[in-house]
């Protein structure tokens, strides 16, 4: 709750107690009420975009007659990157607070690692200005860890001067677990200097001791869980556990055993990662919400877990529920049992897709891509001295950021260059610096992307976001690189040399202030060109993007070299070579 004045305080009292009209009165409805997960009917009275009063009757200067529909509290994401949307936060707000996102827990570390503190100034512009709740969470792990390039470092004492925003809840997702286990100083400095506010965990397939380690640092929630083992001993030793379905990343299935009427209070619901075509075609929260009704979870214990569950784990005041003193965020639904969202009210206010409030924040437009081209000898890998051409590959797992480490036996030709070997799928990855350190890209092998031709090029690359590109052939692959560096960021395809299909991400190579139906376009036709190519992937520039993320198991690429992410450290190409950086 915002601060008050005494006499506010007087007006909100007599209304609640009827002895004034209140401003909205929703009468003929539905509710749920959270705390006992029953359905109540009677009016629900708003004032000054307050609910003041609930199952009584109340007179009032308007009253919206609900007709037997269903009211829950608006929904709340709670992990989510902005940037991964590649929308601008007011094209964000736009499409999923329709949708009933009332609420949406930031963690702006894509723009953070490209722009640092001017990327973050800039989404806690927007966060003041935004209609829904733009909560931020201060990115922990800029770079996420010294395997990378970034195009930024930011220390504890750099996020200190943020602590106290009033938008800002806490320290975001600390990524670098094994940096944490190892006492690193840069992180143990963090985690000392926050340890009075929440703190976002990101563990994947942390267990045993180790988990314990991590908890007993005061990290409270994780969104990385692959099982429902891992899931439930999470639960059980005290984290929140949130049940996330983004575009790449979708583990909801697979989780939600979880969640239950017990459990509920710490279970949440998070996109993470999610596209705009998904947005558009599916949904925001409330597609995760329609996933867990169809696996046969009571709706109450659904709804609960999408709102007040996460209000009370971030400590957000009067968020989440349908009662006196909560903000009047709610979501009229036409089918509850379906989660088919009819109309959205924030503070109190129906929200008219149509009649939105305009707000615009001038997002940092310079060119953030100051890479050196490679030419087509920086991309060749020759055969080691040994002659042993059994290799480390990374391998793609569908739906999943972790990868799979395989050991694959290459081809050369006589000259002794390492071959793409497209029957079998096994193609190019390069990763280039786009910081402008003019450093030779890292190059090694993927298997799972399916192109039969061509490359694609993106300039979101998890975390540090440097160029990243697949590809059948080194002049395609060149090819994008260049036209990358040429659009300031972006998604590329290119086919015998010649760019084929592009969505340029002018905003940090990570976002667009383009309309979010140009971005559907271009995005779709993007995919439509990649899947002509032979890849059968749902998302394949984000399913890339992660493979360069190295805190994700098992075995990544950075601009670097290749991460054996479980050993933390770089490992060869080759069996028994030594590591080149």
């Amino acid at each position: 709750m915002k601060r008050i004045t005494k006499s506010q305080f007087e007006t909100r009292i007599d209304a609640a107690r009827g002895l004034k009209p209140v401003d909205l009165v929703l009468r003929g409805s539905k509710w749920l009420d959270v705390f006992s997960g029953n359905w109540r009917e009677g009016d629900i009275a708003i004032n000054e975009g307050v609910i003041v009063g609930v199952g009584e009757k109340y007179d009032a200067k308007r009253i919206v007659s609900l007709n037997g529909r269903y009211l829950v509290p608006g929904f709340i994401d709670s992990h989510v990157h902005v940037e991964s949307t590649l929308m601008v936060p007011e094209e964000f707000e736009a499409t999923v607070l329709p949708r009933g996102t009332t609420s949406a827990i930031l963690d702006p570390h894509e723009i953070t690692n490209v722009l640092g503190l001017e990327g973050l100034r800039y989404i806690l512009q927007c966060s003041e200005q935004a209609q829904m709740d733009l909560f931020i969470m201060l990115s922990s792990c800029v770079p996420a860890t010294h395997l990378e390039t970034s195009g930024a470092k930011l220390t504890a004492q750099d996020l200190l001067e943020f602590k106290n925003h009033p938008k800002v809840l806490g320290l975001a997702e600390m990524m670098n677990y094994p940096g944490l286990l190892r006492k690193d100083p840069d992180v143990i400095e963090k985690i000392f200097e926050f340890q009075d506010v929440h703190i976002d965990g990101h563990a994947p397939t942390l267990r045993g001791k180790d988990l314990n380690a991590y908890l007993a640092c005061g990290i409270k929630t994780c969104h990385e869980s692959i099982t429902q083992p891992e899931a439930q001993e999470k639960l059980e030793r005290g984290m929140q556990v949130m049940l996330r379905e983004g575009s790449v990343a979708k583990n909801l299935k697979e989780l939600v055993g979880i969640l239950t009427p017990f459990s509920s209070p710490f279970v949440s619901l998070a996109t993470d990662d999610r596209n705009p075509v998904d947005i558009l075609d599916e949904g925001h929260i409330d597609y995760l919400i329609k996933l867990a009704l169809k696996k046969g979870v009571s709706p109450p214990v659904v709804y609960r877990s999408a709102s007040l569950s996460t209000a009370q784990c971030f400590g957000i005041p009067f968020k989440g529920a349908i009662a006196p003193s909560y903000d009047a965020d709610i979501v009229i639904l036409k089918d509850y049992k379906k989660c088919v969202v009819d109309k959205v009210m924030k503070n109190g206010i129906l929200i008219d897709p149509k009649k939105m409030k305009t707000w615009h924040v001038q997002p940092p437009l310079q060119n953030s891509m100051q890479c050196k081209i490679p030419n087509f000898s920086a991309l060749q890998i020759r055969a080691p001295a040994n002659g042993n051409l059994d290799a480390n590959v990374i391998g793609i797992i569908p739906n999943s950021i972790i990868t799979e480490s395989l050991k694959i036996k290459l081809k050369a030709d006589p000259d002794g260059v390492i071959l793409n070997d497209i029957r079998n799928d096994v193609l190019k990855i390069a990763v280039l610096e786009r910081y402008g350190k003019d450093s030779l890209p890292s190059v090694a092998f993927v298997k799972g992307m399916g192109i039969k031709s061509g490359a694609i090029g993106s300039s979101v690359g998890h975390d540090s976001h440097n160029a990243v590109v697949i590809g059948t052939n080194d002049q395609d692959m060149i090819s994008c690189f260049t036209r990358l560096k040429e659009l300031g960021g972006g998604f590329v395809t290119s086919v015998r040399g010649e760019i084929t299909s592009e969505l340029a991400l002018p905003v940090a190579g990570l976002m667009t202030q383009i309309s979010l139906k140009e971005i559907y376009t271009k995005l779709s036709t993007l995919r439509k060109k990649v899947r002509s190519l032979g890849c059968k992937l749902d998302d394949p520039f984000l399913q890339m993007a992660f493979l360069c993320l190295p805190v994700i198991p098992d075995l990544k690429i950075t601009d670097r070299g290749l991460v054996d992410v479980k050993k933390f450290n770089f490992v060869p190409l080759f069996f028994g070579d030594d590591v080149r950086l």
